[in-house]
């Protein structure tokens, strides 16, 4: 799994939050913890250094590694992290969906511009998280889409990781007039028994029912007390109901776990 987290910040009290939960994570995964900032001049390095120093003092890090750097970004803050992780191919970014200024972290900006530059998964703390011991199920949404099924062995390996089993869930659209358990159940359940013989180990499955996508996930998930929710930046018809700045953001902003959103790699951007 990933051996490095890597952490953007931007000053802000709602970008240091995501290093709380990188070091949660960190410590059920041992991997270790960057903290970075991306500044704009050479003449921003040192005080940035300093600034993130000593806001770390006042954050949970012993028995962790963890380390702060900066990058000198020439085009934006995205382009700077994009390159940054290309060269570690082990890390994830763990952003904050809210952040201020010029180089804040936020979904719909530079989390969405990172996420059509990588392919990476990105793991998304939104304004409800509360750090937690990464100890509960991780819940992964699909729709009946190849890509939104691209996440499964990522989540797989999360929950192998963690110790934790993978729910798979598809929410059944209330006006489609499927009836029956049974048959509402067999798309899920399917993909449950692959994933478990695949992976050697159990996953279960749900079907869930509503209008809201995101809100009904982000409620099954705490439910469940999750871990974290995976999902693919797009679904079914190659859009649809998992498109970073609809969905993906209003589950984001509901969960009260964090959100790992992957774009799946046959998705390009012109």
């Amino acid at each position: 799994m990933m051996q490095q987290l890597i952490v953007p910040v931007d000053g802000s009290d709602a970008s240091w939050r995501a290093a709380d939960t990188a070091c949660s994570l960190a410590r059920r995964s041992d991997a270790t913890v960057e903290v970075v900032e991306v500044v704009f001049d050479t003449a921003e390095e040192s005080e940035s250094r300093g600034r993130m120093s000593q806001r770390l003092t006042q954050h949970d890090t012993e028995g962790l590694e963890v380390s702060t750097s900066t990058i000198l970004a020439a085009e934006s803050v995205a382009h700077a992290l994009a390159e940054r992780i290309e060269t570690q191919p082990d890390a994830m970014f763990v952003m904050s969906s809210h952040g201020r200024g010029r180089s804040a972290a936020l979904l719909g900006s530079v989390t969405e511009e990172l996420l059509q530059l990588t392919f990476g998964p990105v793991l998304v703390v939104g304004p409800h998280v509360a750090t937690a011991g990464f100890e509960g199920p991780i819940v992964v949404a699909v729709d009946g889409s190849k890509a939104s099924e691209s996440v499964l062995a990522l989540a797989a390996a999360w929950g192998i990781e963690l110790g934790v089993e993978p729910w798979i869930v598809e929410v059944a659209d209330l006006s489609s007039g499927v009836s029956g358990d049974v048959a509402e159940s067999a798309y899920p359940a399917r993909l449950a028994r692959h994933l478990a013989a695949d992976s050697g180990h159990p996953a279960q499955f749900d079907v869930l029912h509503g209008n809201d996508v995101h809100d009904v996930v982000a409620d099954f998930a705490e439910s469940l007390h999750a871990s974290m929710i995976v999902a693919s930046t797009h679904g079914r018809t190659g859009l649809a109901r998992f498109v970073i700045g609809s969905t993906a953001a209003a589950m984001v902003r509901h969960a009260r776990c964090p959100v790992l959103l992957v774009r799946p790699p046959h998705i390009v951007h012109d």
